[in-house]
């Protein structure tokens, strides 16, 4: 009986460790989707602020 408990518990062991593991790989890519949009967003961020400042531009020379 205890030979039994003792392979059920390795089992359950090893199903944990094994989920263990795939959760830290879907964290690894979660963080590289992350990293990726946070570039993005910086990009678009200074793509529109440069458009800002074009109709910044054209404002101030409209007013001249």
């Amino acid at each position: 009986m205890s030979s039994e408990i003792f392979s059920e518990l390795e089992s359950k062991l090893d199903s944990l460790i094994e989920e263990v593991e795939t959760l830290r790989l879907e964290i690894s890519e979660l963080r590289e989707v992350r990293d990726g949009l946070k570039a993005e967003q910086n990009e678009t961020e200074g793509r529109l602020q440069r458009l800002l400042g074009k109709f910044d531009r054209l404002e101030e020379s409209a007013s001249l």
